[in-house]
């Protein structure tokens, strides 16, 4: 399978795997909903599977590779691959792999344990063990990963190499080595002479002047560096300074002005980063120079086509000055054009050191202060790829486990969005969004910088909903949602925040849209719609339950059962305003369904009275409701409608008082089961060793005296005897009862 095919299915994947984990959280195991995410997400593990073997996905410096394979910047920050990310990272992990073989119910059940939080997958023995218990032995964690490269593969961003190319270089001006391959491995092992190789090589370059572009020829450049690098990749760490010194010393001396360009581009992983900062070191000395010469009156007559402009560069760019005057630098002499690459260089290159020292940078109000210029004039220059790696530094800096340190990485990436055109800011917004998102999670202050960015996600969603992207919607709002429904706790004012955001969001013209989509799926996009309306609150509640009642399709009713039960307890009070003897009997179980979801031991009053209902269907999903979420009220909410429940219905009430172990219903049922009638029926009898079951299974002493009898009962003690299988049953709950008794004293240790 070609790389890019298989980047795009385990993309494709990640997205199904994303919503599978959110929907676990929301609804039962049996839902449709689940059912249809989790078949979804297998098809596409077997289609991947079929062709590439194992599906492999890795953590490495906080990004992402999927079988070996680094994803590209902009993958890396989509919103599924975010979300991997922080899976991996919570639970401690460096890779998951897929192996075939993978059945459905081990992705099942691994996605369930997945949607569990750390802390919890950690008190239950670690995902490890986990994993054991439940036999999922198709899917594997922290397999060692292989990042092979091919001989086509690229190993540093925009350049292809390969070991023929460095064979061809080195070979190009030593081709009497070609004959000699002994020889040419072991001068290839020389740093003297790879050094040499490089200065011919830069030399035959430079007679391109000219010839090609100045973005040419620092690729060129760049290519040559990084054919060096690879070469020099197994050698011991002071060869591989004293070459890389080497190098930086040829380049700043052929051309400054290049060794300048070169530094602004992504070579940090380089000779380990010591190339880029020998060649700093190494700009810095002239800037002083020239600084010097200047003062002392002097010309700058040294500085050779690196002043002069021959080469093309540092005249006509229009470029503004670092300092924000706005003036065109037109023809701005070589000594401008270095402060300005050197202060860029240096914000850049701090900006790609460790966490640590990324800390200390963003301190740094000085420094800070002119960010937001850098990343114009990087802009300007149209170097793409050092604005992302430092605004992706940034992002990792809202992680910080030091709050100052989250507030000005939020506060330097706001300044540095407000800078830019709108277009340009709606794409970086847009790119960033699954990282911002994982932020919010985390986060546990509200600055200023906060509210900006929670204001960049809210016109982004507004964006995908007047684009009618819902899928892309979603993940931006649930963050918000589970904050505003208390899923997710917060203080009150991150809550605050949340709440406006889904108000502003909830508009008329937004909410009409939404129900109009939801209502007849013009675009095939119902699930999507229906997802957002659950979020916005009372007005889609309300229209929710109106349409519930209205629609007649089973499925349908199902669909929007589960949106409601999404919204969480917030949606109670408008459930039970719907709970009333006019309504259809159909309706008012759905009602008792959704409050056995998210209802809570208040809410199961408002079920009592559905227990007289004339409806079977109805009377019973009542009961399982209020079993369900009655807590210490089950008890005399069942009991109250015990009396005058017909005789069926009698007997599920009290098998559902006994799975309650409602103590406070023993004495209500003992007087049930001693008051017998003078002739007893079968239903009667039945109802008898129900009581006795249930009574087994409170297992309250109270019942024991009346058991006692009723075990041992003669028919010239009471009316009757009890039948042989009430006594049965009644000599099993004595043995039950006193069993727990026993096991309820403490032992003493004598």
């Amino acid at each position: 399978m070609a790389d890019t095919d298989i980047r795009q299915k385990s993309l494709d994947a990640l997205v199904i795997m994303n919503t599978a984990i959110k929907n676990v959280r929301l609804y039962p195991p049996t839902s449709a909903t689940i059912i249809s995410t989790i078949e979804r997400l297998y098809q596409a593990f077997l289609e991947m599977l079929a062709r590439e073997n194992p599906i492999v996905f890795a953590e490495s410096e906080k990004s992402i590779l999927i079988c070996g394979n680094p994803l590209n910047q902009k993958d890396q920050e989509k919103i599924q691959v975010a979300a991997l990310l922080n899976i991996l990272l919570s639970f401690g992990l460096k890779s998951i792999s897929f192996d075939k073989g993978l059945e459905k119910a081990e992705l099942s059940t691994f996605t369930e344990i997945l949607s569990r939080k750390p802390d919890v997958i950690k008190s239950e023995g670690g995902l490890p063990q986990i994993l054991a218990k439940n036999k999922i032995t198709h899917i594997y964690l922290d397999q060692k990963v292989y990042v092979t490269i091919d001989k086509d593969q690229k190993i540093i961003s925009s350049l292809d190499i390969n070991d023929e190319q460095i064979a061809k270089f080195l070979i190009n001006n030593n081709p009497e080595l070609s004959a000699d391959p002994q020889k040419f491995q072991k001068m290839a092992k020389d740093p003297e002479w790879l050094s040499q190789a490089f200065q011919a090589g830069l030399k035959q370059l430079m007679t391109q002047k000219g010839t090609l572009s100045d973005i040419q020829l620092t690729e060129s450049l760049g290519n040559m560096i990084g054919l060096l690098d690879k070469v020099a990749g197994s050698m011991v760490q002071e060869d591989k300074q004293n070459i890389s010194n080497r190098i930086g010393e040829i380049i700043v001396t052929a051309d400054p002005d290049m060794a300048l360009e070169l530094t602004t581009q992504n070579m940090e992983h380089l000779f380990g980063g010591v190339l880029q900062q020998y060649l700093i070191s190494k700009l810095e000395e002239i800037k002083s120079a020239g600084v010097q010469k200047t003062g002392e009156g002097g010309t700058s007559d040294g500085q050779g086509e690196a002043g002069t402009g021959q080469t093309g560069r540092g005249q006509g760019d229009g470029s503004i000055g670092i300092n924000g005057d706005g003036t065109a630098q037109s023809g701005a002499d070589s000594q401008k054009k270095i402060d300005f690459k050197t202060k860029l260089i240096r914000v850049s290159e701090k900006m790609s050191l460790n966490l640590k020292e990324n800390e200390k940078t963003l301190l740094d109000k000085p420094l800070m202060s002119i960010l937001p210029k850098i990343i114009e004039q990087l802009i300007a220059h149209k170097e793409q790829e050092t604005m992302e790696k430092i605004t992706s530094n940034l992002v990792d800096n809202l992680f910080s486990e030091n709050a100052e340190v989250r507030a000005h990485a939020a506060k330097a990436l706001t300044d540095i969005i407000d800078s830019l055109s709108p277009e340009r800011k709606t794409e970086m917004i847009e790119n960033l969004s699954g990282r911002l998102i994982e932020w919010i999670k985390i986060e546990t202050s509200v600055t200023p910088a906060y509210k900006t960015i929670c204001n960049y996600l809210q016109n982004i969603a507004q964006n995908f909903i007047n684009q009618l992207r819902y899928t892309e919607t979603t993940p931006l709002l649930d963050i918000f949602n589970d904050v505003n429904s208390g899923a997710l706790e917060k203080n009150d004012a991150i809550h605050e925040v949340s709440a406006q955001l889904i108000r502003n969001l909830a508009t008329e013209e937004n909410i009409t849209l939404l129900f109009k989509e939801f209502n007849t799926n013009e675009h095939d996009k119902k699930d999507q719609a229906g997802k957002i309306l659950s979020m916005f609150g009372d007005i889609t509640l309300k229209r929710m339950l109106d349409t519930l009642q209205e629609n007649v399709d089973g499925n349908e009713r199902v669909r929007i059962m589960h949106l409601i039960i999404g919204t969480g307890q917030r949606a109670i009070p408008f459930v039970r305003e719907r709970i009333h003897k006019d309504a259809p009997w159909y309706y008012l179980r759905n009602m008792a369904y959704i409050l056995g979801q998210i209802g809570n031991e208040e809410s199961a009053g408002a079920l009592q009275p559905l227990l007289r209902h004339e409806n079977e269907r109805l009377r019973h999903e009542a009961l399982k409701s209020i079993s369900k979420t009655g807590g210490n009220r089950r008890g005399q909410l069942l009991l109250a409608a015990l009396h005058g429940a017909d005789e069926k219905f009698k007997l599920s009430i009290i098998e559902a008082l006994g799975n309650a172990k409602a103590a406070d219903s023993v004495l209500d049922l003992l007087k049930i089961l001693i008051t017998r009638p003078f002739v007893t029926t079968a239903a009667r009898t039945l109802m008898e060793e129900k009581i006795c079951v249930a009574l087994g299974a409170i297992g309250s002493p109270e019942a024991i005296p009346d058991l006692s009898e009723i075990s041992e009962s003669k028919s010239f003690f009471r009316v009757s005897s009890y039948p042989k299988n009430v006594k049965t049953a009644a000599a099993r709950a004595l043995e039950s009862i006193r069993k727990k008794k026993t096991e309820a004293i403490p032992k003493l240790n004598i």
